[in-house]
């Protein structure tokens, strides 16, 4: 991916290319991610501090993401699951599969840190 930070503390998260071997008209996302400042008690709100995006056209033009939260990886520093699934592409087709993941209203007591990402697409 390439980081293409927009703001001081905020940041946005852009995949390479995938190819697909035909053109998609849904995709799927899912990532992990924590709340990076411990003791602090700013806490990531899916769809609003954290955004998922997919595009079928390398960049071209992009679709939005409803992420759902789906749980959460142990107690102690715990990742957050989150996932969206079967989207329809809502944006010029095409087989250059991408993903835009951006945080937003970070500051020092949000600090949203993404872990992992899968894109898949049908």
């Amino acid at each position: 991916y390439e980081d293409v930070g927009f703001g001081t503390n905020n940041m946005t998260l852009v995949s390479l290319a995938t190819t697909a071997e035909t053109a998609p008209t849904k995709g799927d996302i899912v990532m992990t991610y924590t709340n990076g400042i411990a003791g602090v008690g700013g806490v990531t709100a899916i769809n609003t501090d954290l955004t998922a995006e997919y595009s079928a056209n390398d960049g071209g033009a992009w679709t939005s993401m409803t992420l759902v939260a789906q749980g959460s990886t142990g107690t102690a520093a715990p990742s957050f699951i989150v996932s969206a699934h079967d989207v329809a592409l809502a944006t010029a087709s095409g087989t250059a599969m991408r993903y835009r993941i951006k945080t937003l209203n970070q500051g020092a007591a949000k600090e949203t840190r993404i872990q992992a990402v899968s894109l898949g697409w049908s």
